[in-house]
């Protein structure tokens, strides 16, 4: 809507009504009017209307505007929002590192390791202790029996020849009721040989061992008990 000012423009009608006013209580004098009438330049002032919806609009913009600005303000600076990727970014970066440790460990070459190679060491040969040979002649064997059973002392004699013993003597015990064959020997008697006379009289007899006297006429005594 527009509005036009106009400045009043004095007609010739009013001009002689306001000179015969004028001249009433004067002497009159000859007016002259002018037949060309001085058009005055109208100065049109042109005011735009604004539409009342569209006002109103753009204060709702502005308002709108002015309260983002404020939230915005507010929440960089009293409460910070929470950014969340962080630590998922360094639980990945710590699974990646677990993973190529782990990796690097299985591998052998973790602070510099070089690998080892599994290499197959030869079985070593065992050989065998070269079999002692005992010399059964060494020592002179006395038998005495105390079985009860005549003629046993001669037997047992045969029996360790046979082995390859000496037997010097036989003869009786003491008595004849020894239950259990005793071997007596010197401490000097080598250890190979009262084991070997041990085991061959086992065959038939329940053996003990004692020590004889360092005086001892013989080096070993046999007194031959009751047989198995």
């Amino acid at each position: 809507m527009t509005s036009v000012h106009k400045k009043h423009e004095a007609k010739p009608e009013e001009i002689k009504t306001a000179s015969s006013a004028k001249g009433s209580g004067e002497p009159k004098e000859p007016v002259v009017i002018s037949d060309v009438v001085t058009k005055t330049t109208e100065n049109i002032e042109v005011v735009d209307d604004v539409p009342a919806s569209r006002a109103s609009s753009a204060d709702a913009l502005s308002d709108f505007k002015e309260k983002m600005i404020k939230e915005e303000s507010l929440g960089s600076g009293n409460t910070p929002k929470k950014n969340y990727m962080w630590p998922i970014f360094f639980i990945f970066i710590i699974a990646i590192a677990l993973f190529v440790g782990i990796f690097i460990y299985k591998q052998g070459i973790f602070k510099g390791e070089k690998i080892n190679v599994a290499t197959s060491s030869p079985t070593p040969t065992i050989t065998p202790e070269p079999t002692k040979t005992i010399d059964f002649t060494k020592y002179e064997i006395e038998i005495l029996n105390g079985s009860g059973v005549d003629g046993e002392a001669g037997r047992q004699k045969t029996n360790l020849e046979a082995e390859g013993f000496t037997v010097s003597s036989v003869g009786n015990a003491d008595n004849s009721d020894y239950t259990d064959t005793i071997i007596k020997a010197k401490k000097a008697v080598d250890k190979d040989f009262l084991n070997k006379l041990k085991t061959v009289l086992e065959n038939s007899f329940t053996v003990k061992e004692e020590e004889l006297p360092v005086d001892a006429l013989v080096p070993v005594t046999i007194i031959l008990g009751q047989k198995i």
